[in-house]
Formats: C-alpha cells, structure tokens, sequence
C-alpha cells in the first residue's frame, strides 16, 4: 500500500510542478486559461507558488506524514477551486477533466498518506 501511495505521491507533484513551471515562465497555453478564467495575472502567480508549496510538502511528506497529509488537502483544496472556477465559466467537458482527475488523486493520496503513517 505504502508503495501506491509513493507513486501517486510522485505524480501529484509532478502534475503540480509541471503546472507551476507553466505559470512562472507565462507559457501561452497558461495565459489564455487564466484569462479565460478571468483570474487577475498576481492571483496566478500566486497560484503557482501554492503549486511549487505542494509539490515540497508532498515530497516531504513521504517522510512526514502529517505534512504530506496537509500538503494534499492543500491540493484538494486547490483543485477543487479550479473546478469551481472552470464551471463558473461554462468550462465544462473535457476541458474540466484535468482538475478534476487531480482532485480525485490528491484525495486518494491523503487517504493512503493517512492510512500508511
């Protein structure tokens, strides 16, 4: 079980900094959805930094339990946000399937971080 856990420990933070990479450099692909979300340029970086957060806390919390429990509540909780925000846009479909996929992996993950302290 212990072993699951590191390998979707590893993608969560992999997803997350490939994702914070994306906005602290203004990658195209980035900038439109942020616009598009209607989410102020500050507030997106600010967003990429949480990304760079998490992707810390995860890997630190392969040996800290509590933190990697904390750090993927925080990207529940990031990814949720990005649902919400994508529906308040009429984002649906395929376009909602990232953060959504992430949400469900991030639980998962605090579950089995949780269960394998």
């Amino acid at each position: 079980m212990y072993l699951l856990t590191v390998v979707l420990t590893v993608l969560l933070a992999v997803a997350m900094g490939a994702s914070a990479a994306r906005k602290a450099r203004g990658a195209g692909d980035s900038r439109r959805l942020r616009d598009r979300l209607g989410v102020a340029p500050g507030l997106w970086l600010v967003i990429g930094a949480l990304e760079l957060a998490a992707v810390l806390g995860l890997l630190a919390g392969l040996a800290v339990a509590p933190l990697g429990v904390a750090a993927g509540t925080g990207v529940a909780l990031l990814m949720a946000g990005a649902v919400a925000a994508h529906l308040r846009r009429g984002i649906a479909g395929r376009e909602l399937a990232a953060p959504l996929l992430l949400t469900g992996i991030a639980v998962v993950t605090v579950v089995l971080r949780a269960t394998t302290a």
